[in-house]
C-alpha cells in the first residue's frame, strides 16, 4: 500500500476542521430556499452477519479473491485450492440497506446487500433479487391494507436491489466455495425487512443534490480530485487509450426536514470497487462501503447509505493506515477501511457544501427491463452446469428466462428522482456504458449509475473497441505493444509476460455483446423515463438495432416469472 502525501493530510485537516460549517458537521438545520418540492423519503438497515453456527463448520466462504474451494464431487480436496472461509465478523460486519423516495403517486426503492454478489434467482430456491423485490412489495401492500399507508406501495419493478460487491463479504455467488442455503434465506428475509421499514419510515422532505470528483491516480489532469491532491480511484487499464473513460463522480442526495432544514437522510452513489482489504482478510465485512455508511450517519445525522456505481476497471486508490501502534489484525483492518472511507467522506462533505435543490416538481419513477443475450462464456456455462463437481458451485438459477442452454436473461433499471436520471446495470459496468447514456441523454441535473443492479454478471465491457486490452491482460502482464515489458519480447515485439488469468475482466465476461445490449436498454429506459419515443436515444447508437428483440418485452416483464422451487432441504449448501 502507498502512503498519502503530506499535502493530502493537510487537505484532510482543513476539511475536517473549521473549513466545514458546523451545520454540516452535526446534521443540524441549514438554510434552504423556500418552496422547494416536497417528497416522501425513508431509510432503514438490517444486519446480515452470519451466525456462529454458520461459521463453525468452516464452510462459510468469502468471495472475490482466488477461485473456488476445489473438491472433486464435493468431497476430495484438490491441493492448494482451499477456499477463504470466514473466521468471524469485522466490526459491525455486513448489512442490507434501503432507501425509498415517493412523490405521493409513485414510490421507488433502492436497496443494497453487502455481499460479493447476488443473483436474480437461485438454484437453491426463492431467495434471489427477484424474490426480494416481489416479497417486499407484497409485504408492504399487506401492511398498507391493514395499517394505512405513509406512501404508495412500490410494485416489484419499482424496487432496485444490488450487492456492493465487497471482497470481504459472503460468497453468495458460489464461485469461491459458496455458503449455506440458510444464509441465502436470511439475506432475503432481512433485505425485505429493511425495505419494509424504509417504507414505514417515509416522511416529507426536500431534496438537494451535489457532486464531488474522486480523482483518478496518475490521471489527475483529466480527473482531478475535488479535495486536495488525494485521488481516490485507479484505472486498471490506464495504459490503454480505449479504456480511459472513468466515472469519478461522488453523487450525493440529501433529504431535509421541510420546516427545519435538518438532514433526515443522505444517499451517496459512488463508483469504487470494495477491495480496500486484501485476500488475507477472513472476517465478514462490507469493506469501505459499510464503514462509510456509519461515517455518513455520524457526520450528517439521520440515515446514510452509499450505493456502488460502475465498478468495471475502477479500483480504490489505497493508502496505508497511519496508526502505527495497532497490534490486533482486526484493528488494522478496520483502520484501513476507516482511512479510505474517511477520505471519501471529505469528498461527500464537498458535494454537500456545493449542493443545490433537486430541479423540477416532486416526481419519481423507476422500472425494470428484461433483456436476453447469447453467452459465449465457457466459464459461465461450466460453472452453471458442472461447477458443483469441482467446488465452484455457480448458484444462479437455470431455466427460462434466466439461463436456457446459452441464452441468458437478466434485467436493467431506468428511472428518475426529479431531474436526476437513474440507470442500473446487472454487473460491473465499464464506465463507457454510463458515459454514453450521459452523452446521448443530455440536459439532466445529474446521472445516478447503480452497478450490480438486479443481478450479478461479472464485468460488463463495452463497446467492442474496449475488449482488446482486457483480453490481452487475461493472459499477459505489462503494457500493451509497443511499450510492453522488454523482458518478454517475441520476434523483437514486446507483448507482455505470460500471466494466466492475471486479470479477470474478460474471464468473467458473459458475452461480447452484453455491454452494448445493456447500453441500449438503458437508452430505451431513459426515453421511457422522460416520456419521449423509445427511438429518441436508441437511434444515437448504431449498435442498438442489433438488440431490437429486447423491445418486445414491456417494462416490468422481468417480474412476472414464477419463483424457483425451494430446494434448501436437498441443497443445504451452495
Amino acid at each position: 500500500m502507498r502512503r498519502r502525501p503530506a499535502v493530502s493530510l493537510l487537505a484532510a485537516a482543513v476539511c475536517a476542521g473549521s473549513f466545514v460549517p458546523a451545520a454540516f458537521a452535526s446534521g443540524t438545520a441549514i438554510d434552504r430556499p423556500a418552496k422547494q418540492a416536497i417528497y416522501l423519503v425513508g431509510g432503514a438497515a438490517a444486519s446480515i452477519n452470519p451466525t456462529r453456527a454458520m461459521l463453525a463448520n468452516k464452510d462459510f466462504y468469502l468471495g472475490g479473491y482466488g477461485f473456488g474451494d476445489d473438491k472433486i464431487a464435493g468431497k476430495f480436496q484438490i491441493p492448494s485450492t482451499v477456499g477463504r472461509y470466514a473466521t468471524g465478523v469485522l466490526g459491525d460486519g455486513a448489512h442490507s440497506r434501503a432507501m425509498m423516495f415517493s412523490d405521493r403517486h409513485n414510490t421507488i426503492a433502492f436497496a443494497q446487500i453487502e455481499t460479493q454478489g447476488y443473483f436474480i434467482e437461485y438454484k437453491q430456491g426463492p431467495f434471489g433479487l427477484e424474490d426480494i423485490r416481489k416479497d417486499a412489495s407484497a409485504e408492504i401492500a399487506a401492511i398498507a391494507a391493514t395499517e394505512g399507508s405513509p406512501a404508495p406501495v412500490p410494485n416489484p419493478a419499482q424496487i432496485l436491489v444490488d450487492s456492493d460487491h465487497t471482497h470481504g463479504g459472503a460468497d453468495t455467488v458460489g464461485v469461491w466455495g459458496g455458503d449455506p442455503t440458510s444464509y441465502l434465506r436470511e439475506v432475503h428475509d432481512r433485505t425485505v425487512s429493511a425495505l419494509v421499514r424504509a417504507w414505514k419510515a417515509m416522511r416529507p422532505a426536500t431534496l438537494t443534490y451535489g457532486v464531488a470528483h474522486a480523482g483518478v491516480e496518475n490521471e489527475t489532469n483529466t480527473y482531478p480530485p475535488s479535495v486536495g491532491d488525494d485521488p481516490l480511484l485507479t484505472n486498471q487499464f490506464s495504459n490503454d487509450a480505449r479504456n480511459q473513460a472513468m466515472d469519478d463522480e461522488i453523487r450525493v442526495i440529501q433529504a431535509h426536514d421541510p420546516n427545519t432544514g435538518k438532514v433526515l437522510d443522505t444517499y451517496v452513489n459512488y463508483s469504487s470497487h470494495p477491495t480496500v482489504l486484501d485476500s488475507d482478510n477472513t472476517l465478514v465485512t462490507g469493506d469501505y462501503v459499510g464503514r462509510l455508511n456509519d461515517k455518513i450517519t455520524k457526520a450528517f445525522g439521520g440515515f446514510g447509505m452509499d450505493q456502488v456505481g460502475t465498478l468495471g476497471r475502477t479500483q480504490p486508490a489505497r493508502a496505508e493506515c497511519l496508526k502505527t501502534n495497532l497490534k490486533a489484525f482486526a484493528a488494522k483492518e478496520l483502520c484501513e477501511l476507516d482511512e479510505y472511507a474517511g477520505r471519501v467522506l471529505l469528498a461527500i462533505r464537498f458535494a454537500v457544501r456545493h449542493s443545490q435543490p433537486v430541479r423540477g416538481p416532486a416526481t419519481v419513477g423507476l422500472s425494470s427491463y428484461l433483456i436476453q443475450d447469447l453467452s459465449d462464456s465457457p466459464v459461465l456455462v461450466a460453472l452453471e452446469y458442472t461447477g458443483s463437481l469441482i467446488g465452484v458451485p455457480g448458484a444462479r438459477a437455470l431455466g427460462y428466462p434466466w439461463f436456457t442452454a446459452s441464452l441468458l436473461g437478466t434485467t436493467t433499471f431506468s428511472g428518475h428522482i426529479g431531474d436526476l436520471l437513474v440507470s442500473g446495470g446487472p454487473g460491473e459496468m465499464y464506465p463507457q456504458i454510463v458515459a454514453e447514456v450521459r452523452r446521448d441523454v443530455p440536459g439532466m441535473q445529474g446521472y445516478l449509475n447503480i452497478g450490480t443492479a438486479g443481478d450479478f454478471l461479472g464485468y460488463l465491457i463495452a463497446p467492442l473497441s474496449a475488449y482488446p486490452e482486457p483480453i490481452r491482460r487475461s493472459v499477459l502482464s505489462g503494457n500493451p505493444p509497443p511499450l510492453g515489458d522488454p523482458s518478454c519480447g517475441v520476434a523483437g515485439l514486446s507483448v507482455g509476460c505470460p500471466d494466466p488469468i492475471g486479470n479477470d475482466n474478460f474471464f468473467f465476461n458473459v458475452s461480447p455483446t452484453i455491454g452494448m445490449r445493456i447500453t441500449c436498454s438503458l437508452l430505451r429506459g431513459a426515453a421511457d423515463t422522460r416520456g419521449v419515443p423509445e427511438s429518441t436515444y436508441l437511434k444515437k447508437d448504431p449498435s442498438c438495432p442489433l438488440f431490437a428483440n429486447d423491445l418486445l418485452s414491456a417494462p416490468g416483464d422481468d417480474t412476472k416469472f414464477p419463483a424457483p422451487k425451494d430446494m434448501s432441504k436437498s441443497e443445504p449448501h451452495m
